[in-house]
């Protein structure tokens, strides 16, 4: 499918199409000009009951394989990306991993953030965590009114720490972070992708009990430079030092690569002053079950 026809494949129009296949009535025949071939209010029959139509739900995640069906998601966000991109002006990422989120969706940099830095964020995040002053990210819902949200999915717990935020006033050392976030990689990023310079930060603690995120996306795939409710780019830093093999909490990536392609699982470890930056309507993405603290910050740009 040439990807120039971005219009074609809006959200909307992509999501609108899949519903249309998935409707099997069809209107019945209008009856001919004979005014008596016509049926009268008096000839309504007990037991004629007008047909429902069957409304098939679907999960999220089934919607989106649809979507991807119809066009690889990489190849539709590429749209988004500026063309005459300067990486001599990149303060933080390298023109290595701008040609690795345009090609594969995703890119890996280390030693982002100072390790001290890094060891103040961990020890304020589970001092928080351990005050109850983190809020469950599932949530507290009740399985009679939501049947649908699966409790479940997600063992974290979070605090947003946009700039502003009075626990960005509490630990100097986080809002060293989020300006890192908000400025360094902000900046860079904005360079090779069209953004609108919103953004969300979230910090993230996730106990030593197997607490875990299934297989989800961050938003849906597009195309459309005008769209400012999806994500289109995901960041995220880990504040776990001395991380070995066997703690878990690795993030995996599952890349679809194109048609012809099988998906590929790529496991990343969440070390210390580690960022993976990935395309947010791209990427599938789960954390694995953690066996010793797991603390990350996480932005989501649109």
């Amino acid at each position: 499918m040439d990807p120039s026809t971005s219009k074609d494949d809006a959200l909307e129009s992509r999501i609108m199409q899949y519903v249309a296949s998935q409707t099997k009535s069809k209107l019945p025949e209008f009856p001919s000009d004979d005014v008596e071939s016509l049926p009268s209010d008096y000839e309504y029959q007990e037991g004629d009951e007008e047909e429902v139509e069957e409304v098939e739900e679907i999960t999220e995640m089934e919607l989106l394989q649809h979507l991807d069906d119809s066009m690889p998601p990489l190849l539709l966000a590429q749209e988004l990306f500026n063309e005459d991109v300067d990486s001599k002006a990149f303060k933080v990422l390298s023109a290595d991993n701008a040609n690795e989120l345009f090609h594969q969706g995703y890119t890996i940099l280390n030693d982002v953030i100072d390790k001290k830095v890094i060891q103040e964020v961990r020890e304020w995040a589970t001092n928080m965590f351990q005050t109850g002053k983190m809020d469950k990210a599932s949530g507290k819902h009740s399985e009679e009114d939501d049947p649908f949200r699966d409790g479940t999915a997600r063992g974290d717990y979070t605090i947003w720490v946009s700039p502003g935020s009075k626990f960005l006033e509490q630990c100097s050392a986080l809002n060293t972070c989020v300006d890192w976030f908000s400025k360094s990689l902000h900046k860079d990023l904005e360079r090779v992708v069209h953004l609108h310079g919103q953004a969300e930060y979230q910090l993230a603690y996730y106990p030593p009990d197997s607490s875990h995120y299934e297989r989800h996306r961050d938003s849906f795939p597009t195309d459309d430079r005008e769209d400012r409710d999806q994500r289109r780019v995901t960041a995220i830093v880990y504040f776990n030092p001395d991380w070995k093999q066997g703690d878990g909490g690795e993030l995996r990536i599952f890349d679809k690569g194109f048609e012809d392609e099988d998906e590929k699982q790529i496991d990343v470890p969440p070390m210390a002053a580690r960022c993976v930056v990935f395309l947010s309507g791209v990427m599938d993405h789960a954390v694995l079950p953690a066996f010793n603290e797991r603390v990350a910050l996480t932005s989501w740009y649109r």
